[in-house]
């Protein structure tokens, strides 16, 4: 019953260091990116933007990257070393943007940045 009981502890240990840096990590950013516009025509009365679900965000900085994805809700997280960064969408075509396109990252906890993605739908 003490082998199983310390090998689970060990299990245990060791999934606890293999953890996503979205979620362990003392500094980083969250927020929110919106697809702006949503649609070719923009509407009177409906809104021109949508969560970005599913977009993969990369913060770059000294020829190292890290990668998120949002969530359904177009929401992010992702923990990251003090300092500027430049981010991106991998993959993304020619007209498309991201406002901001960089990003500063505070020492001591998770700073508040939203992004809006312009996919060049016109």
């Amino acid at each position: 019953m003490g082998a199983r009981l310390l090998l689970a502890i060990a299990a245990a240990s060791l999934l606890a260091g293999c953890g996503s840096r979205q979620a362990g990590g003392s500094s980083g950013l969250a927020g929110t990116v919106l697809v702006s516009p949503a649609s070719p025509v923009c509407r009177t009365g409906s809104s021109c933007t949508r969560p970005a679900r599913g977009l993969t965000l990369m913060f770059a900085r000294g020829g190292h990257a890290e990668k998120t994805k949002t969530d359904a809700k177009g929401h992010y997280s992702i923990a990251l070393s003090p300092g500027a960064y430049r981010v991106r969408v991998p993959g993304s075509r020619l007209r498309t943007s991201l406002k901001p396109r960089t990003a500063t990252v505070s020492s001591g906890g998770f700073g508040k940045l939203d992004f809006r993605y312009d996919p060049g739908i016109r």
